[in-house]
């Protein structure tokens, strides 16, 4: 495994750790006080630039405007500058869809009475100039944003709507335009995924169309940066594969989508058996070439069909699986299923490479004895929800023809949370593939060679904290991300404790801390 260092600034105080190599450097660890299961700070990564930090704060102005700051930390994670705006009071951040040269930050009144309309403003910070932009207005009653992408100035927000109606809206952060889309699509809607390609000039929405409340088909959209509707791609005749979890990439002038599908049924899926449901299991991967002509080229493949998938399949699965194979079942009964959250897409020079995390939720029974009226007990057993147990992540690698290369996985341990989020990022590190998770206070790692071989075992690492007598208590929304070059961000909230020192034992901080893998 490559030598990793640890880079930390705390507050003006500089402090060195050893690596695994025992050379000294000096640690970069930015900490800020906070309520450690609220995830009051929101960062967006801006890659050399470094991050845009930003937080509501508890001032109000005269008329009841609420302040919120944004500040800009370098790659040394020193603050450049700090700055305030004035927002409606209620506000939570539903969506940031960033670029290279633009930050647009979407946030919603979160009191509004459900029979109001929703109150929204999208802050727009332009990278380039450091100015900010602010637009505002309402959305129909009880909408949800569904998903939102950047594509130059243009931000485009697709909102499922009351009685299973959707709207597309194309903002253009540079002017203040508002244009709303025609989707030129009938039945009940449901908006599920929007990629964007400012080089193609492309807004792409996966949608599900319903009719009479039942699946019909999932349709995708292409539309030109004017918001005009470029295509639409529908299978051809009926479409037995329901789709799950998509992500997009855009190679030449092709749109690529890659996901999951789920189990066939013969009763056709309703909208109650989908809206608002992430329980659905998926039984294989597909690879969906959306043509600039508006040929839809698809490819699909179940789990059971896919060689070595053993290779990421819980210990647990494989076991009943093969029970199961043992008896005599057929393949029906022995489909390999999983959970898969939101995916990840990294374009590669001559792949594509689709990685999602497998999660399950987790309950336990208890029992209990009460008693009636005359002392006889009265036995009972209820479930408790612990969470979402996240247990491995798919990688697959797809050719630019949708052959798949090769699979393999990611395995994540003890790893319950009660938010559906992705935690592994998976990057591109020198010529190899660089998985990794931070969890808990500790960074694991695997690099795979481009042929999906592994290319080291799986690494397990601490990361320091501020002082040398540090000890982590207790941690929440623990993350890594990929920054610029070789460089890493984790963030998280920690409760930690230090007998050494006289005040503020434990605390409780939102911390930044900078490591690169060379």
């Amino acid at each position: 495994m490559k030598l990793i260092k640890f880079l930390g600034f705390v507050l003006g105080f500089i402090v060195c750790v050893s690596t695994l190599s025992a050379q000294e450097i000096e640690p970069i660890r930015l900490e800020l006080p906070v309520q450690l299961e609220s995830s009051s700070y929101r960062y967006e990564l801006l890659g050399e630039q470094g991050l845009l930090l930003f937080y509501e704060s508890n001032e109000l102005d005269s008329i009841g405007k609420r302040k919120w700051y944004f500040s800009l930390i370098d790659t040394n994670l020193t603050e450049k500058w700090i700055r305030f705006l004035l927002l409606e009071d209620g506000m939570k951040v539903q969506k940031v869809a960033s670029t290279n040269e633009r930050v647009a930050i979407i946030l919603t009144n979160s009191i509004s009475k459900k029979q109001d309309a929703i109150s929204y403003e999208i802050v727009s910070y332009n990278i380039t100039n450091s100015k900010f932009g602010l637009l505002g207005g309402t959305f129909p009653a009880q909408a949800e944003i569904a998903d939102a992408e950047l594509a130059g100035d243009k931000l485009m927000i697709g909102l499922n709507l009351k009685d299973y109606l959707a709207d597309f809206l194309l903002f253009d952060l540079k002017t203040g335009a508002l244009t709303t889309l025609d989707a030129s699509l009938d039945g009940q809607l449901l908006i599920r995924e929007i990629g964007a390609s400012e080089a193609q000039g492309v807004f792409v929405a996966a949608v599900k169309q319903f009719e009479n409340k039942r699946y019909k088909a999932d349709v995708f959209l292409a539309f030109d940066s004017r918001g005009n509707l470029r295509r639409q791609y529908k299978p051809d005749g009926d479409q037995s594969h329901f789709l799950a979890a998509i992500g997009f990439a855009f190679v030449d002038n092709d749109i690529i989508a890659l996901g999951s599908f789920e189990r066939e049924s013969k009763r056709a899926a309703t909208l109650k058996d989908v809206d608002g449901n992430p329980e659905r299991e998926a039984i294989g991967v597909f690879y969906l070439r959306l043509k600039a002509d508006g040929v839809m080229q698809s490819q699909f493949y179940r789990f059971n069909q896919i060689p070595n998938i053993d290779k990421i399949l819980a210990r647990e699965d494989l076991l009943r699986l093969r029970q199961l194979q043992s008896r005599g079942k057929i393949t029906e009964q022995t489909e390999i299923s999983f959970q898969f959250f939101k995916p990840e897409i990294l374009n590669l020079t001559d792949q594509l490479v689709f990685a999602a995390e497998a999660f399950q939720p987790q309950y336990r029974i208890e029992s209990r004895i009460d008693y009636d009226f005359y002392g006889r007990p009265i036995p009972y057993t209820y479930t408790i929800f612990e969470g979402y147990n996240f247990f491995n992540t798919l990688i697959v690698s797809f050719d630019k023809s949708g052959n798949i290369n090769w699979i393999n996985g990611f395995r994540m341990e003890n790893l319950l949370t009660f938010q559906l989020e992705n935690h592994v990022a998976i990057s591109k590190s020198g010529n190899e593939l660089l998985s990794a998770l931070f969890h808990n206070g500790s960074l694991q790692s695997k690099l795979f060679h481009v042929d999906g071989k592994a290319a080291s075992e799986l690494e397990k690492l601490k990361v320091d904290l501020r002082f040398p007598n540090d000890r982590l208590l207790e941690e929440h929304f623990g993350r890594i991300y990929p920054w610029y070059d070789a460089y890493y961000l984790v963030a998280g909230n920690q409760k930690i404790s230090n007998n050494r020192l006289r005040i503020t034992n434990p605390r409780s901080v939102f911390f930044l801390q900078k490591l690169v893998f060379e």
